[in-house]
């Protein structure tokens, strides 16, 4: 190989490493604050109807905890807690459980939402069981709260 075709080889593969090394500098972005939007019922009684879901997350390292507020009967709503929820990359899971107070016999709801995250903006799947009878949605929401900015930038 001729010297200048090994210099030009040299700079492309420089190139290449700096441009791979960028990939993986991303600046992490933490989702801690008050998101509100909608959820889409897509089975069960209320399949095509919308209503309100508030998440009130905190965000530490990939651990999410927090509260979600759903829609209750009668124009009220309730609070479950996250008792799990992770985040990888762009990605968040989290599962909220408790009970329904206001609602007679007091139904065990767990809550589970799958969904993609980005800035201010996050959507995804769901579901959400009331004694076990599992209900599915798409939902959407928008960070209402001033961002959090990452630790240690």
């Amino acid at each position: 190989m001729s010297r200048g075709l090994k210099g030009f080889v040299a700079r492309i593969v420089m190139l290449l490493c700096l441009f791979l090394w960028g990939c993986f500098l991303v600046a992490p972005v933490n989702i801690t604050g008050t998101w509100m939007g909608t959820m889409e019922w897509t089975s069960g009684p209320k399949a095509g109807f919308v209503d309100p879901i508030t998440l009130t997350l905190v965000h530490s390292d990939r651990e999410l905890t927090g509260t979600v507020r759903l829609p209750s009967p009668g124009g009220l709503s309730f609070s479950l807690p996250i008792v799990q929820g992770s985040t990888r990359n762009a990605d968040l899971f989290l599962i909220a459980r408790g009970t329904n107070a206001q609602v007679p016999g007091n139904p065990m709801v767990e809550f589970q939402i799958d969904g993609e995250f980005e800035q201010e903006v996050m959507s995804g799947d769901g579901t959400q069981s009331i004694d076990g009878k599992v209900y599915a949605f798409t939902w959407q929401a928008v960070l209402t709260t001033d961002p959090v900015a990452p630790a240690g930038l």
